[in-house]
């Protein structure tokens, strides 16, 4: 006998005075077709009554020649809908068809379905998978109505499973109650996919594929209602992915094999896809970043049209829970970072000169700030075999990690050269040798200073940085040696040679050696420090210490609340005077703050 059911029962449905349905019992209904003709609308000689505001009085009819029934539209407001599609003319009605008319839909059924025994529970087997299905008896109180979670259809390929609203609720409810606090992405995924396959009994396979930063796409987690073989080559078209993220609409399509949507999709004819949902992912501001796919591949059932508002509502939930997990996953990684830069940072110090070296008759001060948490200047002072002090500032292109990485090689490099060759410009070349066979893109301007705490003399040999700043004790007069011979920086090209210059260092001289991240540093107007404001500062005090932190001070005022433009670093020499001369009277400085004050703007 061939019957309408309903997946759950409505108030607004009821039975007509000539129907053979029987009485309405607020559950899942069942309307016999046992007339010519069966009614449907809300007027109240209609056998099938739907008692709704946007149905009309009578608003379809099926109609049966012996075996066979076909559905019409009687030129209802509002249309009626078979499997998703308007309904225009007579259609013939097949097992499993779905008449929708307003909010109700009815499911035609050629036959009776079997009936499992109450109380009990049974397991039945679809293509080697089983599935639980638990019998429940209703409550003695009539008032209330226990659903079942999934309703059965019966066809010619065997029944077919749907979930019924109520075990729909629930698992949207479950994806929210148990994803909602879960801050790993590696849970989320799989969870969206077990809650789908609960609100969709009859999807086979689901997907989850995501967009790459370089705009790719990678499937992110697959989930097959059979064991998959892990050797199978799973396709996913990429055109259906991208139209729907591009668009931002829900995909569905009741018979794939047979929608000329998808006629190029070979995804769709290798896996002989029955039916198919596919929804974009988004965040809260509404940018897409992906997509959820459901497909039907063993005909359990076929999707319907409220499927794509549910899936829809699924994927915007879901959306946010991966957001959430991804920015949860970032900020651990950044959490990383950070402990990582951290411990480059301690590396770095550890590289870093930790005392003033051991010369007699020489004051050496030092300062050193990176802009980030690590930096590419570099200084150091290298004990060399003959007695002499090697004393070096550096500069590596640029700032950060690679930067550091790249001064890390050049501290061991240039130790390692200065102490095989006594003469210092042959060591330099050695080292912008080994440092160019790197290949790296990298550059570094270099400035070696030698001195001899037994004489007077000390050797420069300059790699493209700027010369130092010489204050000559006796005059006041500030000189920069060294600036006329400098070569190129280091690691721009092999075989450079370098020329060493050689000078004079008396009592009360100092030289000051500094990398462009002290006269560049910017105030909050663009303006830079300038190195005139750091010779003015230089010729101002006598005391290595004292002209270290004066610069230093001065700096920092200059740039205030703006963020450091780049590392900073400051090596002060001083030959000390002897004993019996440090005891006699100061000179009178000759220069003022006005002076100062004018180099500084």
């Amino acid at each position: 006998m061939a019957f309408l059911s309903t997946s759950v029962g409505s108030s607004a449905l009821g039975s007509g005075v000539d129907s053979a349905a029987g009485s309405v019992s607020g559950g899942p209904e069942r309307f016999e077709l046992v007339d010519e003709e069966t009614s449907i609308g809300r007027h109240p000689d209609c056998n099938i009554v739907v008692d709704a505001g946007a149905v009309s009085r009578y608003h379809a009819k099926v109609v049966r020649q012996k075996d066979q029934f076909t559905v019409f539209d009687l030129g209802s407001r509002n249309g009626t809908f078979l499997n998703g599609q308007l309904l225009s003319g007579g259609q013939i009605l097949r097992e499993g068809d779905r008449i929708r008319i307003s909010d109700i839909e009815l499911i035609f059924h050629s036959d009776s379905v079997p009936e499992f025994a109450s109380g009990g529970s049974a397991e039945m087997t679809f293509s080697g998978s089983s599935f639980g299905i638990v019998m429940v008896d209703d409550d003695s109180d009539s008032s209330r109505v226990v659903a079942p979670q999934v309703e059965f259809e019966k066809s010619g390929d065997g029944l077919k499973m749907r979930a019924t609203p109520e075990a729909k609720l629930e698992a949207l409810l479950k994806i929210n109650r148990n994803l909602s606090n879960t801050l790993s992405l590696d849970s989320v995924l799989p969870g969206i996919l077990d809650s789908l396959f609960s609100i969709f009994p009859s999807a086979d396979r689901g997907f989850i594929v995501m967009e790459t930063e370089d705009g790719g796409l990678q499937t992110r987690w697959i989930k097959t209602r059979q064991a998959r073989d892990e050797t199978e080559t799973v396709r996913i078209s990429r055109t259906i992915i991208r139209r729907v993220i591009s668009s931002g609409e829900a995909l569905l399509s009741f018979d794939a094999m047979q929608d000329s949507r998808f006629n190029s999709s070979e995804s769709i004819a290798d896996f002989s896809i029955k039916s198919m949902i596919c929804a974009p992912l988004g965040d809260a501001q509404g940018n897409r970043f992906g997509a959820i796919q459901i497909d039907s591949t063993q005909g359990r059932g076929q999707f319907v049209e409220e499927d794509i508002d549910l899936l829809a509502g699924v994927a915007a939930q879901a959306g946010i829970l991966i957001t959430n997990a991804q920015m949860h996953e970032q900020a651990l990684h950044q959490r990383e970072v950070e402990q990582d830069l951290k411990l480059a940072t301690d590396v770095q110090k550890a590289f870093l000169p930790q005392q003033q070296p051991d010369a007699d008759g020489y004051a050496v001060e030092s300062y050193y700030q990176a802009a980030n948490h690590i930096g590419g200047d570099y200084f150091d002072y290298i004990q060399l075999a003959d007695g002499k002090i090697g004393i070096v500032v550096a500069d590596v292109v640029g700032h950060g990690v690679a930067a550091a990485m790249f001064m890390a090689k050049l501290s061991a490099e240039t130790r390692f050269c200065l102490a095989g060759e006594p003469d210092a410009a042959r060591a330099i070349e050695k080292l912008n040798d080994r440092m160019s066979e790197l290949g790296v893109d990298r550059f570094v301007t270099f400035l070696l200073i030698v001195v001899d705490p037994a004489s007077s003399q000390a050797t420069i040999v300059n790699a493209g940085h700027m010369p130092p700043i010489w204050r000559h004790a006796g005059s006041g007069e500030i000189t920069e040696p060294g600036g006329e011979e400098s070569g190129l920086p280091i690691a721009i090209d092999s075989g450079m040679e370098y020329e060493a210059v050689n000078i004079q260092v008396e009592p009360g001289d100092v030289l000051l050696l500094y990398t462009d991240g002290v006269n560049e540093a910017m105030d909050a107007k663009d303006n830079e420090f300038g190195i005139e404001a750091i010779r003015q500062l230089a010729a101002k005090e006598r005391d290595a210490g004292a002209i270290k932190d004066q610069i230093v001070d001065a700096v920092l005022k200059h740039v205030g609340d703006a963020p450091p433009f780049d590392d900073m670093c400051l090596v002060v020499i001083q030959r000390l005077p002897p004993p019996e001369a440090a005891a006699g009277p100061t000179p009178i400085d000759t220069v003022g703050n006005d002076d100062i004050d004018t180099a500084l703007r």
